[in-house]
């Protein structure tokens, strides 16, 4: 059917639309739509519950872990350094990090979570699986397979962000 005000030229059929079943089409709409779904549940959440965006808890769960510098964890969440930079700047607002000058580089820092950033850490993360609980366990042994496969694609386009 043609969209109103077009006119078809006589003798001439119309184009067929994308094939929305057709890979890779399919697997990015589906991701797409999980992202957006499940992302701004979890943001919703977080946010209303402990004052968090979606990518503060991330950026917190990866201080959890040995010290880690700015740059590296830019590197491993594909992010822009000078957004890094935004969301370490809440977080040590908040009293959730501290920094270490690194040995031999005034300039370079260890960032590692305090006592009430990992109290914080542990409050959200709890959050984040109830809110998440749903979703991820109705794929039942699927979930296992599919964590796998998306960690797979990560360092398909990705190599230098893996830990």
């Amino acid at each position: 059917m043609q969209p109103p005000g077009i006119v078809q030229p006589p003798g001439t059929t119309q184009p067929s639309g994308p094939d929305l079943n057709a890979q890779p089409l399919r697997f990015l709409s589906a991701y797409w739509t999980v992202w957006q779904g499940l992302g701004s549940r979890l943001h919703q959440v977080l946010q209303a519950e402990h004052d968090l965006d979606l990518r503060t808890f991330i950026v917190l769960s990866h201080l959890q872990q040995t010290p880690v510098t700015p740059s590296q964890l830019a590197a491993v969440l594909d992010l822009p350094r000078y957004e890094v930079a935004r969301v370490l700047r809440r977080l040590e607002e908040r009293g959730a990090l501290t920094r270490t000058l690194l040995p031999g580089d005034a300039r370079r820092h260890a960032l590692q979570a305090t006592a009430s950033g990992a109290d914080l850490w542990r409050a959200a993360l709890h959050t984040a699986e109830r809110s998440a609980a749903p979703t991820v366990t109705a794929l039942g042994p699927d979930l296992d397979a599919l964590t796998a496969a998306l960690e797979r694609l990560t360092t398909l386009t990705h190599p230098e962000a893996t830990p």
